[in-house]
């Protein structure tokens, strides 16, 4: 009996319980980004963006514009869902926005040809998506982590890559099945049961124990933060992110958007159009992964420099030879995934290590602000240059020099001001 008693009364080993604890919260924002807006939305555009152009008779740029309005309603939204995040935490802003989010995505199946409705659609469908973003899930991982934040932020991404992978391809065959609104259905339905499960998941988050220096100096940000947070904004470092993050997804979202009509147009089945969609899918979880691998080891800066120049050099590769040479523009697809998803893991891990982590949701939201629009002007770029030349060579081409000069601007970022624990 005593030795029950002393069995029973044996203190369980806290530090064990945090390890299984962040494990499940990595794997619950993964499972999140996995069907989050970034791999059911954004992801698919270019499977989406010729059926819906045919089914309402709109030109390519005008279909371009009004799908860059979800990016514009992310923005938007950025801010906002920062702050309540900050209030009530991811799991719960996470589950909300995954709610709407896929209420929205079935409000599209449904709409008519109105092109004032649909756009409204879509930039609602934008605003209330952030929670299901990076800038969402991946605000819960610096409870839990520092020293190896930029690996569980890695670990984390594999999910949005793998979701970018896997959504082309369900989509291609779900609109053969039944047609574009089916597909929407489908892809409304596969985000409702995969917030559902990050939901449950994401039950320990909020419960993580730091070390009591850690906690004494985030105390100590948060108390100052609220005088300091704009005079942070407008600092050069912060305004050299805004520009950097901004011009890689101008680059890098538009893309991705028009990679498949770009490549049906050289007569490409969209079949096979969309296996390279899924293959930048691929070079997005690989990038993701072994960006969290190098950034706790090597600085972050000299990560994201080499990423965005092998990014450049991929949308050279289909400058070059736009659908007319199939492994060359492969290759390319998956060299340019390599600057897809940075706002999930360079994003985040720049604002902890250049500005702390007080008010750290908030300095994520603006941030990602500017990175969604981003995601407007590059998509309706690329559309507007094909519309005008009829080719995308041009806009791929500058888009490659673009990711070029980011590369030099985020080297110039120099030491950080938080280094790790």
């Amino acid at each position: 009996m005593e030795s029950d008693t002393a069995m029973s009364d044996a203190p369980v080993d806290s530090s064990a319980l945090d390890v299984v604890s962040a494990t499940v919260v990595v794997l619950g924002c993964a499972v999140g980004m996995l069907v989050g807006f970034s791999a059911s939305y954004f992801s698919t555009l270019s499977v989406f963006l010729k059926p819906v152009s045919a089914a309402f008779g709109w030109g390519r740029g005008e279909a371009s514009a009004i799908a860059s309005l979800a990016q514009l309603g992310l923005a938007l939204g950025a801010p906002v869902t920062g702050r309540l995040i900050e209030h009530f935490g991811v799991r719960c802003v996470a589950l909300t926005s995954t709610v709407l989010f896929g209420a929205g995505l079935f409000a599209l199946s449904m709409s008519p040809g109105s092109i004032v409705m649909f756009g409204g659609l879509t930039l609602l469908l934008g605003f209330m998506a952030v929670g299901t973003t990076p800038a969402g899930y991946l605000s819960a991982l610096p409870k839990y982590f520092d020293k190896r934040l930029g690996l569980a932020m890695g670990v984390a991404m594999i999910g949005l890559g793998c979701g970018n992978a896997l959504m082309p391809l369900l989509v291609q065959r779900w609109i053969g099945e039944g047609g574009w609104q089916s597909a929407y259905r489908h892809v409304s339905l596969a985000v409702l049961v995969g917030g559902v499960a990050t939901f449950l998941m994401l039950s320990g988050a909020g419960r993580a124990t730091r070390p009591v220096t850690a906690d004494r100096r985030a105390a100590r940000e948060a108390s100052t933060v609220h005088e300091r947070a704009w005079p942070m904004i407008r600092t050069w470092r912060f305004c050299t992110l805004i520009v950097v993050f901004f011009v890689v997804s101008c680059a890098g979202l538009a893309a991705i958007v028009h990679i498949v009509p770009l490549l049906t147009d050289h007569g490409l089945a969209p079949a096979q159009a969309s296996k390279i969609a899924a293959l930048i899918g691929i070079g997005v979880m690989i990038g993701r992964a072994v960006t969290g691998l190098l950034i706790d080891n090597v600085h972050a800066r000299y990560v994201a420099a080499i990423q965005f120049l092998v990014g450049g050099a991929g949308l050279a590769l289909i400058a070059w030879s736009p659908g007319t040479q199939l492994p060359v523009v492969a290759a390319g697809a998956f060299a340019f995934a390599f600057v897809i998803g940075a706002e999930g893991d360079f994003m985040p891990f720049f604002i902890r290590r250049y500005f702390g982590t007080g008010h750290f949701s908030f300095l994520y939201g603006v941030l990602f602000f500017f990175f969604a629009l981003g995601g407007v002007a590059g998509p309706i770029a690329f559309g507007w240059v094909f519309d005008r030349f009829h080719t995308y060579s041009m806009a791929y081409a500058g888009a490659g020099i673009a990711c070029v000069m980011c590369a030099a601007l985020v080297w110039a970022l120099g030491e950080y001001t938080y280094p790790a624990d």
